[in-house]
C-alpha cells in the first residue's frame, strides 16, 4: 500500500481507497466521500450520524429556505 504524508490533504483523500487517521477532522471528508474509514480515537458510526444530508449540490438552497422560514416565523 502506498503511504502518502504530504500535500493536499482532501485531493489525498479523494485518490485514496481507505483513510486512517488518529485524531483530525479531515475524517469528515472520507466519510462525506463515502470512503473506508479507520479511526483508534473517533467512533465513525456515530461521526456518520453528524454528516449532512448528502443531496446532489442543493444544500445552499436548503439551507437558505430554512433560514426565510426561520426569519418569517413569529
Amino acid at each position: 500500500a502506498m503511504v502518502l504524508t504530504k500535500g493536499n490533504t482532501e485531493q489525498m483523500i479523494a485518490n485514496a481507497e481507505a483513510l486512517i487517521t488518529e485524531y483530525s477532522s479531515c475524517i469528515y471528508v472520507g466519510l462525506a466521500l463515502e470512503k473506508e474509514c479507520y479511526s483508534d480515537y473517533f467512533d465513525t458510526d456515530f461521526l456518520k450520524s453528524l454528516l449532512p444530508i448528502q443531496n446532489g449540490g442543493t444544500s445552499g438552497a436548503r439551507i437558505a429556505d430554512e433560514c426565510r422560514k426561520i426569519l418569517e416565523s413569529d
